[in-house]
C-alpha cells in the first residue's frame, strides 16, 4: 500500500504540474484573470498537500497509511475536478470571450453576495453550475453563436438567479417548501373517500407537490431574469426558445412527473404576467399571441394534467415575490428600458441591451452592422462599468 501511494502522490505532483503550466500560459482575457488567480493559488495549495504526503510517507510508518489515503482521494477527486471542468473556461478561452465575461463580470457586481466572484463560462446550452465548495467561482455555460452578440446576453439573467438562489439556499428552500405544503393543500378535494381511487390521488398530489420543488425555482429564476433585464430578458428568452419543438408547447404527463423545467409555455405566460403588472401591456401580448399562433398551428392544446391551473396563481407569485425580496437582485429601471442610446460611462448593460432589441425591432436590416459597432465600443472599456 506504502508503494501505491507513493507512486500516486508522484504522478499527482506532476498532474498539478502540468496544470500549473496550461493555466499560467493561457493567453486569456483580462475579465479571466482573477479566476485564474484563484484556480492557480488552489492548484498551488494542492502540490503543497501531496508534497507532504511525500513527507509522511517517507517515515514508514503504518499507522498513518489510512489518513494518506483519504487525503490521497480526495486530492485526487479535486484534481480531476479542475482538470474536467473548472479550468475549461481558462484553457479553451477566445477573444470573443469578453462579451459574455463583461456581462457576467457586471452581473455579479450588481449584488454585494456575488461581488467577489469572478466570472467564468463554457461553450454550452444556457445553465450554470452554480457553486462547489472546491470551486473559485460559479461556471456558465451559453452557446456559441449567441455569445457574440447583444440580443440574447439576458439569457445569462436567468442563470444568475441560481445563483443567487444558491446564495441564500437555506431560506430559499423554505420559501419553497412552504410553496409546496400550499399547493397540496390547494389540490386536497372537499372529501376524501376511502378507497383506492382516494390513494391515486393522493400519490397524484405528492407528485405534483414535488415536482413543483423544481418548478417553482425556475420561474423564480425567469422573475429574476425580467427584474434586471426588463423587455430584452423577455424578448430574448421568446425567441431563443419560441421555435424550437413541441415539448416547449406541450408535455405528456410521464415527463412532467418529477421534470426540472415547467413546459416552457406555462413559464411564458408567468412572464406575461409579470410585463403586464410592470406596464409593458404590449410586449405582453406579442409574446402570448406569438406562442398562440405557434401552438394552434402546431394543433397543440395546452393541457398540464392538474401540474397547474390558476387557482395556484396567487401563492406562486407571492412565493416567487418573497425569493426576489430574499436574493435582492438589482431592478431594471423605466430609463434603461426606454432610453434610445447607451453610454459605457453612465449607463448599464441592461440599456444597452435592451437598445439593441429597439434596434432590432425597428430596423433588423441594419441590426447587425449597428450591433458590431456596439459591441466593438463596449470591448474597448478599460473601467468596470455601471451598475
Amino acid at each position: 500500500m506504502q508503494t501505491l501511494l507513493v507512486r500516486r502522490n508522484q504522478d499527482l505532483l506532476q498532474n498539478l504540474d502540468q496544470l500549473l503550466t496550461l493555466l499560467v500560459d493561457a493567453k486569456i482575457p483580462p475579465e479571466l484573470e482573477l479566476f485564474r488567480d484563484k484556480l492557480v493559488a488552489r492548484c498551488k495549495k494542492l502540490r503543497q498537500d501531496v508534497t507532504h504526503n511525500l513527507s509522511y510517507l517517507s517515515l514508514g510508518e503504518k499507522s498513518i497509511l489510512k489518513d494518506i489515503l483519504s487525503a490521497t482521494t480526495q486530492t485526487v477527486q479535486e484534481v480531476h475536478l479542475i482538470s474536467s471542468r473548472l479550468a475549461t473556461p481558462v484553457l479553451r478561452t477566445t477573444p470573443a470571450d469578453r462579451l459574455c465575461l463583461i456581462t457576467i463580470e457586471w452581473l455579479h457586481g450588481s449584488n454585494p453576495e456575488t461581488a467577489p466572484y469572478p466570472a467564468a463560462f463554457v461553450n454550452s446550452s444556457p445553465a450554470i453550475w452554480p457553486f462547489h465548495d472546491r470551486a473559485p467561482a460559479p461556471i456558465y455555460f451559453f452557446p456559441n453563436l449567441e455569445q457574440h452578440g447583444l440580443l440574447y446576453q439576458s439569457l445569462l439573467f436567468h442563470e444568475f438567479g441560481h445563483f443567487l438562489y444558491r446564495c441564500h439556499e437555506p431560506e430559499m428552500d423554505a420559501l419553497v417548501c412552504d410553496l409546496q405544503y400550499s399547493i397540496n393543500d390547494l389540490l386536497m378535494p372537499a372529501s376524501q373517500r376511502n378507497d383506492r381511487y382516494s390513494e391515486y390521488v393522493t400519490n397524484q398530489r405528492q407528485d405534483i407537490a414535488y415536482t413543483w420543488y423544481a418548478w417553482v425555482q425556475e420561474l423564480f429564476c425567469d422573475s429574476v431574469g425580467f427584474h434586471i433585464g426588463g423587455p430584452s430578458f423577455i424578448n430574448a428568452f421568446s425567441k431563443y426558445l419560441g421555435m424550437r419543438d413541441q415539448s416547449q408547447y406541450f408535455r405528456p404527463l410521464k415527463y412532467l412527473v418529477g421534470s426540472s423545467h415547467p413546459v416552457t409555455w406555462l413559464r411564458v405566460h408567468f412572464l406575461a404576467r409579470r410585463a403586464e403588472d410592470a406596464g409593458y401591456y404590449d410586449l405582453a401580448n406579442h409574446i402570448e399571441d406569438e406562442w398562440h399562433s405557434i401552438a394552434d398551428l402546431l394543433g397543440l392544446t395546452e393541457d398540464y394534467y392538474g401540474f397547474y391551473d390558476e387557482s395556484l396563481d396567487k401563492v406562486i407569485n407571492q412565493t416567487i415575490e418573497d425569493m426576489l425580496i430574499e436574493a435582492g437582485p438589482r431592478q431594471c429601471t423605466d430609463h434603461e428600458v426606454s432610453a434610445r442610446g447607451w453610454s459605457p460611462k453612465s449607463d448599464s448593460l441592461v440599456q444597452l441591451f435592451n437598445w439593441a432589441w429597439q434596434v432590432y425591432s425597428s430596423s433588423p436590416d441594419q441590426y447587425f452592422s449597428w450591433e458590431s459597432k456596439q459591441v466593438e465600443r463596449l470591448l474597448s472599456i478599460k473601467s468596470p462599468l455601471p451598475t
